[in-house]
């Protein structure tokens, strides 16, 4: 695996999402993200975590259909999705998404945090994210389905804005700034944003 280049998807959850789009991805599936592999007839590279939401007889259709299993107890230091991009990063991938759905902000907050921690680019049924890269431009494309793109600061930052509905240059944002929410491409073309400083997030929003 290691000889090749290899590019992880980590869904931890149920989704709407396409996840064929992912076939040629390695596939760690995570408690009931293991079921949405199947459902989307996806190989279980490896199915990790602790399956405390999973019923006895959904526990052994994981066991039966995966190529690895790694269980944990449910008393530990790190999040089931934090275990699985551990055992994503011992692949050195070139790309790792995380696929995480539901209604606990923390959790939602802990997997936006892993955008910045470990690159991942994080997705959900609304939402797709993932860290810019500093002190260049960068090409943001129109993606099918998603109507607002959104500039999230985790520092202060300075950034200018191109091609895009609105723009900006030599921006600076505080810490979670709300000033650069809801953007809108003009006409399917793709904008640019570049970062002078700072540790800055974009999302496309349906």
């Amino acid at each position: 695996m290691n000889d090749q280049q290899v590019k992880v998807l980590i869904i931890c959850s149920q989704t709407n999402l396409d996840l064929t789009q992912y076939a040629d991805y390695y596939h760690i599936g995570v408690e009931r993200g293991c079921l949405a592999l199947l459902n989307h007839n996806l190989t279980i590279d490896l199915a990790c975590g602790d399956f405390d939401s999973l019923s006895p007889a959904e526990y052994q259709t994981v066991i039966k259909n995966t190529n690895k299993l790694v269980k944990v107890s449910a008393i530990k230091n790190e999040i089931d999705a934090e275990l699985a991009i551990s055992e994503a990063l011992a692949l050195h991938p070139t790309e790792i998404i995380l696929i995480t759905q539901g209604p606990r902000v923390d959790m939602q907050l802990a997997s936006f945090g892993f955008i910045v921690q470990y690159n991942v680019k994080w997705l959900n049924d609304d939402n797709y994210c993932y860290l810019l890269k500093p002190h260049q431009v960068n090409v943001v494309t129109p993606l099918p389905g998603y109507r607002y793109l959104s500039l999230i600061s985790l520092t202060p930052a300075k950034v200018n804005i191109t091609k895009m509905k609105y723009n900006v240059q030599d921006f600076e944002l505080t810490t979670l700034s709300a000033n650069v929410i809801s953007n809108e491409f003009i006409y399917d073309q793709p904008g640019e944003i570049e970062v002078l400083s700072g540790t800055v997030i974009v999302i496309y929003t349906k």
